[in-house]
Order: C-alpha cells, then structure tokens, then sequence
C-alpha cells in the first residue's frame, strides 16, 4: 500500500475553490498533509507569486502575462490576479501552522533563486524546501549557493506530443545530458526538457529526485534512477485505485495527488 506520507498534494488541488491559494494551502495542512507542492512566478517588480501558468486572466477576461505585471495590480485587476497570493505570505503562513509540512517549491523563472532563499531564511523554513523546478538554470543556482539542497528536475521521459509541444517550449537533451545553460534568467516562458529516457552526466549528478508524468513513467525508469539514489516522483494521480495500481507497478517513492478523495481515502 502507498503511504500517505508519500503523498504530495500538487498545488492544493481539491482543498479550496481555486488551486495555489492560501485557503488550499492552511486546508491541505490543517489535513495532515506532509508534503506540499505550490509554484512561483515572479512579477515585473521582481516580487515572486504564486502561480502556475505564465499568464492568466483579469476581471475582464483580459489574459496578461505575470512577468508584465506589477504585484500591487492584483486587486484592480482582479480575476485570477485577486486570489494570487505573494510567495512571502504563503511562506509565512506555511511557517507559522503547527504542520510542518515539507514544501515543494517549483520554480517557473530562473534568475531569482537569491532573492527566494532569503525569503525561506527570513521565514526560517528553509530545511523544509525541496527546490523543484524544469527548469535546469534555477537548479545549478540554488546549488551553487546551497551546497546541501535537495533538488528536483521535472522533465519529459517520452517525446512530447503536439498538444504539450503547442504550449511548452521543448528543449530536446542529447544522450540524456543537459550541459550547465548558459543563459542565467527565464521570465516568463513556460519550458521544459525532454529526456529520452533517464537522464545523465552533470545534470544526473546535481539532482536528488526527478519528477516526470504520470503517463510516461516506467518501472525500468523509476530502476535506473532509484540504483543511484535519486527519488522519482510522477504527476499526477486523481484516485485511490490508480495510486495503488502505480504503487504496485511502479514502486515510485512519491505521488503528486490532484484530488482531495484520494487523501480522504486514508481516514
């Protein structure tokens, strides 16, 4: 049976009207939950947000970019923009709960990290961040700064399809290595890596975990990685009964969870 301690709720799925919210967040943790998994964006001004997609709508249905926007526009704006909370609130709220959940912070710009880690230090929750991103700059960055950081890559393990392909930007690996990048910020862009397989070289020797979809991953995947150590997770499971297929399929060490049932489930 899969533990509920290797249960990662993705962005507080199912916990509250909107995912990514603090509502979600003080729900999932006034749950039980041990690990938790939310996004960060950052404005124009350079404040981080929390947010999955680069853009999203206002009250008008008029779509901006985030990195176009200015933090303290979010209430004009409103639509999507008034529920979106600053990383520095959501961090001091994940600091003062009683639940001292692991955070998973995913990080869809590169070029912020200094600014992020001081930001977990003023908060004193630093030792609770695994650093996840798709992006390989932000992971060398938190490294160089952070000797001791749990890092984890999310990428493509399969070739991805058209549907991903039309809104990501895909950057294709070669033998499986992705060479330190030389470009150091990426704001505002939704990106990844496809990995024909596992991944390897320099890349392969930063990271602690890998998370990679739920319908790409395979047992002979999550092996190759688990021999070395690394973690493999995979995204995302909406039932109880598929959990348990992939736990038994799979062995994965952990599980991101898209609904609030599965969680229930362990009652």
């Amino acid at each position: 049976m899969v533990a509920l301690s290797q249960l990662i709720s993705h962005r507080f799925r199912g916990f509250a009207e909107h995912e990514n919210t603090l509502q979600g967040l003080l729900r999932t943790l006034d749950f039980g939950v041990v690990q938790v998994e939310f996004d960060i964006r950052v404005s124009r001004c350079g404040t981080p947000l929390i947010y999955h997609d680069e853009a999203t709508t206002d009250a008008l249905g008029k779509t901006h970019l985030i990195c176009d926007v200015m933090a303290r526009d979010r209430d004009r704006l409103g639509g999507k923009f008034g529920y979106m909370p600053s990383a520095d609130a959501l961090f001091a709220a994940a600091a003062h709960h009683p639940n001292k959940a692991k955070l998973l912070v995913d990080m869809k710009d590169a070029g912020f990290e200094d600014m992020l880690i001081a930001l977990a230090r003023t908060h004193d929750i630093l030792d609770r961040i695994v650093w996840v991103s798709w992006l390989p700059e932000t992971l060398y960055a938190i490294r160089d700064e952070l000797p001791d950081a749990e890092l984890t890559l999310s990428h493509w393990c399969q070739n991805p399809n058209a549907a991903i392909r039309s809104v990501h930007i895909v950057n294709d690996a070669i033998n499986g290595e992705i060479q330190r990048p030389k470009r150091r910020y990426v704001h505002g862009e939704r990106s990844g890596w496809f990995v024909d397989g596992a991944l390897s070289g320099e890349i392969r020797a930063l990271v602690d975990n890998v998370c990679v979809p739920a319908d790409m991953v395979s047992r002979e995947l999550v092996d190759d990685y688990q021999r070395d150590n690394i973690g493999v997770s995979a995204f995302s499971y909406i039932t109880r009964e598929g959990l348990e297929v992939a736990g038994k399929r799979l062995g994965l060490n952990d599980y991101f969870i898209d609904a609030k049932a599965v969680f229930d489930s362990y009652k």
